[in-house]
């Protein structure tokens, strides 16, 4: 599969956890609009005009930790398991998936099991020559995922065609609190239903979950960050509370939530570089000298180990449920 072209990696995160000092760079910072905007978002994506940039970040670089991602995914959305029509294809739609490493990862990791899983990548920083081939098992589209406010027209194919599950990974809190309702509801109007196939994991046929949020907590975050950074996440993060919610409005039903943690270790100075490349958007609200502030506030705040390795611990907060039968 040769891959798109790409402005940027979708995944991004704002964080937010409680801290007592920075108290300096905090109200710097403090006196500006926390919220974050979609100029903010475009502008953070541009930063990273080649898809090695974000390749590189340690969430999203081939290793341990994106094995146990894809692991965790397949899981939740039981793509191990197969459908009722084994000659049929199970479609998934990634909405925000960026370059589409992460769909191409699910679909080699599943398709060991003859799941026949395909992934449609739609993603609004994609270039026009997407390099889409029919026997491609990840395709591209480039739309936002603010293309669900208005019924499909008769271009977007990748949305009169059957899909049957969506997956946001580390996306839904770019959505504006007044469009997520909305969004939700075309989505659950559309999802077509899927049926497995009893298994050593399913005892009875079932329908495996139509969504899938996969998100950061809004309070109660490990992350090496400073005053200011824990700000803008508190100030922009839905919390799982809110989510559960809009999909309980937007028709969803058997929602399910929980909160999934692994151990991370990476040397403090990785760390750094990183918020310094604005790997996340919420370090594009800091101007370059305030982040140099804040990764020596990092160094001070937070211990490393002989090695010189920052140790803390991944919280994502995933959520899933089913369209009405």
């Amino acid at each position: 599969m040769l891959l798109p072209r790409i402005r940027k990696e979708a995944a991004v995160a704002l964080f937010y956890s409680s801290s007592s000092s920075s108290s300096s760079l905090y109200h710097k910072i403090s006196r500006r609009t926390m919220a974050l905007t979609n100029s903010t978002t475009s502008h953070h994506y541009k930063a990273h005009s080649a898809a090695d940039s974000y390749e590189e970040a340690y969430f999203y670089s081939p290793g341990a930790y994106m094995e146990r991602l894809v692991t965790l995914t397949s899981h939740r959305l039981q793509l191990g398991s197969a459908s009722s029509n084994n000659s049929s294809i199970r479609r998934l739609l990634d909405i925000g998936g960026g370059t589409g490493n992460f769909s191409q990862a699910l679909v080699d990791h599943d398709n060991k099991n003859d799941n026949n899983l395909e992934a449609i990548v739609v993603d609004p920083f994609l270039v026009k020559d997407n390099n889409n081939n029919d026997d491609d098992k990840v395709k591209f589209v480039k739309e936002p995922a603010e293309a669900f406010l208005k019924p499909p027209r008769q271009q977007d194919w990748w949305r009169t065609a059957d899909y049957h599950q969506i997956l946001l990974k580390e996306i839904v809190h770019h959505l504006k609190s007044e469009d997520r309702i909305p969004i939700f509801q075309r989505m659950q109007q559309e999802v077509s239903s899927l049926q497995l196939l009893p298994d050593s994991s399913n005892s009875s046929s079932s329908a495996p979950p139509s969504i899938l949020i996969m998100t950061r907590p809004q309070v109660d975050i490990d992350y090496p960050l400073w005053d200011a950074a824990r700000q803008v996440w508190k100030d922009n993060q839905p919390s799982a509370e809110d989510l559960c919610d809009e999909l309980d409005q937007a028709g969803f039903v058997d929602i399910t939530t929980t909160v999934e943690t692994y151990p991370c270790q990476i040397l403090l100075s990785r760390w750094q570089s990183m918020v310094r490349q604005r790997f996340w958007s919420t370090f594009s609200n800091f101007t370059n000298d305030e982040l140099s502030e804040a990764c020596s506030l990092i160094a001070k705040e937070h211990a490393v180990d002989g090695d010189g390795n920052l140790n803390f611990e991944d919280r994502l907060v995933c959520i899933s449920a089913r369209t009405k039968a």
